[in-house]
């Protein structure tokens, strides 16, 4: 369950998702190594151009019971992501975990398994609600929520009362986006 904190805008959710990632070494290495682009702005930029995320209204909720809800979260539309799971866009990050190889993979990530281990308390994620289910995707935040997801599987607590999510609506005749941008990808040079 969410309870709402405040209005927000874009450009408010932007610059927390820059002062967590932008001087992560491994999240530079990403953008500019692997994905192609100069840096790690302009490779977020993208992401968020790819959902109009400027053009949307955007709200900032606190998760009442943040180990069941966020591990109810969607897995986001990130190729690496989905190519874990047996169907694209529908589902959970415990339904990720569900998954033997998945589970062991994460169980012994170094940055999922930290995470679990010390969980960043306060926190905020972002994310989108769709209308034609009514769930809730994660946009930023996988390595965290899976953290979460494991500790749950775990039956292990995460101390922390405080981690919220930044969201948006994604209307019910908008949700194909979803599709394009797992196809599409976020590497500056596509295929498509």
């Amino acid at each position: 369950m969410l309870k709402f904190i405040s209005d927000t805008t874009w450009e408010e959710v932007f610059e927390k998702w820059r002062n967590r990632e932008a001087n992560n070494p491994g999240w530079i290495r990403t953008a500019t190594e692997i994905k192609g682009w100069p840096d790690w702005e302009s490779w977020r930029r993208f992401s968020a151009a790819q959902i109009d995320a400027e053009k949307r209204v955007w709200k900032i909720y606190e998760f009442t019971d943040p180990i069941n809800d966020i591990s109810a979260m969607l897995v986001g539309p990130y190729g690496g992501w989905q190519g874990r799971l047996p169907e694209k866009n529908k589902n959970s990050f415990e339904e990720l975990l569900s998954i033997p190889k998945n589970y062991d993979f994460f169980r012994n990530h170094d940055a999922v398994a930290a995470l679990a281990r010390n969980f960043p308390c306060p926190t905020e994620f972002i994310g989108l609600v769709r209308e034609d289910n009514g769930k809730l995707v994660c946009l930023e935040g996988h390595h965290r929520a899976t953290a979460i997801a494991l500790v749950k599987k775990e039956g292990r607590k995460i101390d922390c009362k405080n981690i919220k999510i930044a969201v948006t609506r994604l209307p019910k005749d908008e949700c194909e986006i979803l599709e394009k941008i797992l196809q599409r990808g976020t590497s500056k040079n596509s295929e498509l």
